[in-house]
């Protein structure tokens, strides 16, 4: 299990495998795409996690993302390849994040 604190949004991510292990390749892109995800819609997040497990002959992903009081997301995706399922599940991440935001700014302006 891997935790890794950015230095400029002082977030934990924590990438693990279940099952199988990650090589520093696919951890490293995860944690990048999972910080854009988030730096595209948010200033910071508090808390991330990726487990991605095997099930059977496919691979699941399960990310989480704590932005702050009251605003998380969670996504999930199966594929034959961990990369695949990962690159699945980010996309339903990045899909709650945006509408997360996009409900904060039309509160904010009485819509």
């Amino acid at each position: 299990m891997a935790g890794k604190r950015t230095s400029a949004s002082a977030m934990k991510i924590t990438i693990s495998g279940r099952q199988l292990d990650l090589d520093e390749r696919l951890r490293t892109r995860i944690g990048h795409r999972i910080e854009s995800a988030i730096g595209r819609y948010f200033d910071a997040a508090i808390e991330a996690h990726v487990v991605i497990s095997r099930e059977g002959h496919e691979y699941r992903t399960d990310c989480s993302v704590h932005v702050g009081t009251g605003i998380a997301a969670q996504s999930h995706a199966t594929g034959a390849a961990p990369r695949a399922s990962f690159d699945v599940a980010a996309e339903r991440l990045e899909k709650q994040l945006r509408r997360s935001k996009r409900k904060l700014r039309d509160q904010q302006h009485g819509r």
